[in-house]
């Protein structure tokens, strides 16, 4: 448990990769956004500038793992604590960031898109349902965005360049290879039919098991990895 609690308290001391970076960075786009929105005129734009709160998720998972780990284990902290302590902290953040997440969305439906500007927060489709709905869309994305990065940091650790860059390429050949089966036999169209046929909510539980399937394999890759 103090092992835990150490990794724990570790993590929460990387404020600047975790929450600030991640928030400036995303204000900035909204800024910018806002700042376009204005000079064009017309009507009120939509935009993919909140993505880059789930894509520092994913990077500052990936990097603080590699970073953490030998710093941890010079401090004799057992490795299943180093999962756990950072697997809970991942938990932690994204708790704290997708209620920011939420007041910011019903924020910019009060404000009617920021005075009829932009939408950024708050999303067709992704933003559908109650506040709860919303929150738990927001909590489950970041999660699997963190693990994800979280996975990789650990099988780098485990195998480290070449077999995580052989993976990783095998990763890509084959969703580019699906994708153009896709295209291929024109499976698009059911595709997106599909996924309109279903709630935000309903299609985000779909991740956890994936996220649980990556906790797992991250667990082991981190017991077998070297310092």
């Amino acid at each position: 448990m103090n092992g835990m609690n150490s990794v724990f308290k570790m993590q929460l001391r990387q404020k600047l990769t975790w929450f600030y970076l991640p928030w400036a960075i995303m204000g900035l786009s909204f800024l910018v956004n806002i700042l376009v929105s204005v000079l064009v005129g017309g009507d009120t734009i939509y935009t993919g500038g909140l993505a880059t709160i789930f894509v520092f998720m994913f990077v500052t998972a990936l990097t603080t793992t590699i970073q953490l780990f030998s710093f941890a284990m010079g401090f004799s902290i057992r490795r299943t604590d180093f999962f756990s302590g950072t697997f809970l902290f991942i938990l932690f953040i994204s708790i704290i960031t997708s209620a920011l997440l939420v007041l910011l969305s019903y924020i910019e439906v009060w404000t009617g898109s920021w005075g009829n500007t932009v939408h950024f927060f708050h999303l067709l489709y992704l933003s559908d349902g109650s506040w709860l709905a919303q929150f738990v869309v927001n909590l489950i994305l970041l999660v699997t965005f963190s693990m994800l990065g979280y996975g990789i940091g650990a099988f780098f650790l485990r195998f480290r360049g070449i077999r995580t860059f052989v993976m990783l390429a095998a990763v890509m050949i084959f969703l580019s290879g699906m994708s153009l089966v896709a295209t291929r036999y024109e499976w698009w169209g059911p595709i997106i039919k599909w996924f309109a046929g279903h709630t935000a909510l309903g299609l985000s539980l779909w991740f956890i098991p994936v996220v649980l399937i990556i906790a797992l394999c991250s667990r082991q890759c981190l017991r077998q990895s070297t310092v």
